[in-house]
């Protein structure tokens, strides 16, 4: 058996496992970011061992490499042992620039005085100037979290900040961080299941219900305050307004825990506990429909700001929407409390919500600045995504056009996978589609396409057809979702072409900055030498930048004003010669929108063509 590797090794299986067909030598070192004499190196280094392990690498000439299972057995017994090793190499060696921050992260927060530099980048196997790098990452990851680097001569470096915000930077990097965290021991799922039981029955003798990421995050917590105190951390200072939260109704529900949590492990709390609890009890509640609400008058002025500034950026009028006014204004009352005490929570949709529902994600953008004019309180980008979700619903409550149109698939695979792909456009799609017919592809040939307004293939057709044709996945990925989209758009409203939006003088492809706010101030300062601009809109766009990063993936960033500005809707285009860290992603394809004041073509739709050509790697 394959007891030592190199993790590129079970990048390779990965990909020739999921690919449909051979793969040439080019995709393969494309995908895995390597150059082909490594890929040769690696094939004749283990292609003896992993023969004897059930699977062959066979090379087809002019065709390229195709994975071969000889032994289902010895092949997925292979495929744990790669997969443990994995998990324990990225631990404990990482080799990627955000595996690396997330360790060095890992490492400062676990520290329990000051950690020496030349002793991190030795324990991971990279250079001091390579740390330095590395340690630019963990000062912007720790900063999310109000923490800082405390540096003392001869003696190294730790975090310095709040005991509850270290305890919320340990709970994402330990807790919430799946991709390279260390499979767990029987006696931490003990201790889990124990705070869980005891959590569970204290919150019914209360009658206080949480939300089901809040009970986990809760237990989370309590985990993170026995790991802390055990280590002699525990002892923090009170948090600020203890007296107010003294009299609240979680305060006593906090009580109770800790009670029972110190029986059942023999640890005495500070008295610092009971307040950290209760805030995170406070932030957490649920708050049901069947609920008897009677908002304030300060939660019914914020919705109608917020509606106001809808209408004036979208033309979109939610203010009669009485349901989003309920949901929102349960969903103001705990994140209030969560914003008050800087409590932070985790949004693990928050990616996926930006992709798939950016003017869903741009309201909430709004609401966010309207919460922060209103209380003084900065909305972080989880509860923005969080209350994203609201204005999706909003959005389909405000009706789509009613007019439908007929699909047909067009399956190679068999019926599971049309059926599988039939139940994905009905999901995503259900207010568009009428009726959808799956065809072989031999039978398209003769099939009567009367009626019917697209086809959806899984496979090439390698013929003309009447109807407009969309070549698409198995499982329908983001961009094949951002096409579908963007046709269905089409077909119910009467755009002008997307190419009017772009311009030969505003495309760019010598920008020297390295640094996004940088880049941004350097785009906009090149686009006004070609286009008036309103003296706001570079304001603007920093400031809607740094509400939330516009990068969505795919190393492409859509920076753009907070609110519509000037006299001209446009798109600038800068093409970088090196990606640009953007916060969570690498950009080097930078779209600069700008939608001026009142026009009809909204923002969502300029974005999911741009989305629709970019997704494609042909294009």
């Amino acid at each position: 058996m394959i007891k030592h590797y190199h993790y590129r090794i079970g990048r390779l299986l990965k990909l020739l496992h999921e690919a449909e067909g051979p793969l040439t030598s080019n995709e393969i070192c494309k995908k895995l970011a390597i150059k082909p004499r490594t890929l040769r190196n690696d094939l004749s280094h283990y292609r003896d061992a992993l023969g004897e392990n059930g699977v062959e690498l066979n090379s087809r000439p002019g065709k390229g490499y195709q994975l071969v299972v000889r032994d289902e057995e010895k092949y997925c017994q292979l495929i744990k042992i790669i997969l443990e090793t994995e998990h324990r190499q990225h631990f404990v060696a990482p080799v990627r620039y955000k595996e690396r921050v997330d360790y060095i992260l890992r490492s400062l927060l676990s520290a329990e005085g000051y950690t020496k530099l030349d002793e991190l980048a030795e324990e991971i196997y990279i250079s001091r100037s390579t740390l330095n790098s590395c340690m630019k990452g963990v000062r912007h990851a720790l900063s999310g979290f109000n923490l800082i680097l405390y540096a003392k001569t001869a003696s190294g470096i730790k975090v310095a900040g709040t005991e509850l915000n270290i305890r919320q930077a340990m709970a994402k990097y330990f807790f919430y961080d799946d991709e390279h965290r260390q499979p767990e021991e029987d006696s931490r799922k003990a201790v889990r299941q124990k705070i869980m039981t005891i959590l569970t029955d204290t919150l019914k003798e209360h009658q206080l219900v949480l939300t089901d990421t809040g009970f986990q995050n809760l237990v989370v917590h309590l985990e993170i305050a026995l790991m802390r105190i055990e280590s002699r951390h525990g002892d923090a200072a009170l948090p600020i307004n203890y007296k107010a939260l003294k009299e609240r109704d979680e305060y006593r529900v906090a009580e109770q825990l800790v009670i029972r949590i110190e029986r059942a492990f023999a640890i005495p709390f500070p008295a610092a506990e009971r307040y950290f609890i209760a805030i995170h009890l406070a932030g957490k509640r649920s708050l049901h429909h069947h609920q008897t609400f009677a908002a304030t008058q300060d939660i019914s002025r914020l919705f109608d700001k917020i509606s106001q500034q809808i209408v004036a950026d979208f033309a979109i009028d939610l203010a009669d929407d009485f349901e989003l006014f309920h949901l929102l204004s349960l969903h103001f009352i705990p994140m209030i409390d969560r914003l008050n005490w800087d409590l932070k929570v985790h949004n693990p949709l928050l990616e996926e919500i930006k992709q798939e529902n950016l003017k869903a994600f741009e309201m909430a953008v709004l609401a966010g600045k309207v919460i922060q004019q209103e209380t003084g309180l900065e909305v972080n980008e989880a509860e923005i995504g969080y209350l994203a979700i609201h204005f999706v619903l909003a959005i389909d409550r405000k009706g789509v056009s009613c007019q439908r149109y007929n699909l047909i698939i067009v399956c190679a695979s068999g019926m599971g996978s049309s059926q599988l792909l039939l139940y994905k456009i009905r999901q995503r799609f259900s207010d568009s589609i009428r009726e959808i017919k799956v065809v072989q592809l031999y039978e398209l040939t003769d099939f009567d396409l009367t009626g019917y307004d697209m086809i959806l293939s899984t496979v090439d057709v390698p013929f003309k057809t009447a109807i407009p044709l969309m070549r698409v996945n198995y499982f329908l990925d983001a961009r094949d979702l951002g096409q579908m989209e963007s046709w269905l758009s089409s077909k119910q409203q009467s755009h002008r072409p997307v190419s009017e939006y772009f311009h030969p003088s505003l495309f760019f492809t010598d920008l020297q900055s390295a640094e996004r706010y940088q880049l941004i101030a350097e785009l906009c300062q090149r686009v006004a030498l070609y286009i008036p601009t309103s003296a706001d809109f570079l304001p603007s766009v920093i400031e809607r930048e740094k509400l939330s990063a516009t990068a969505f993936g795919d190393a492409i960033a859509f920076p753009h004003p907070l609110h519509p500005c000037g006299e001209h809707t446009f798109v600038a285009v800068a093409l970088l010669k090196k990606p640009v860290n953007w916060d969570k992603h690498e950009v080097r394809y930078i779209f600069m929108l700008n939608i001026r004041p009142g026009e009809k073509e909204p923002l969502q739709w300029l974005h999911e063509s741009l989305v629709s050509l970019m997704g494609d790697k042909k294009n």
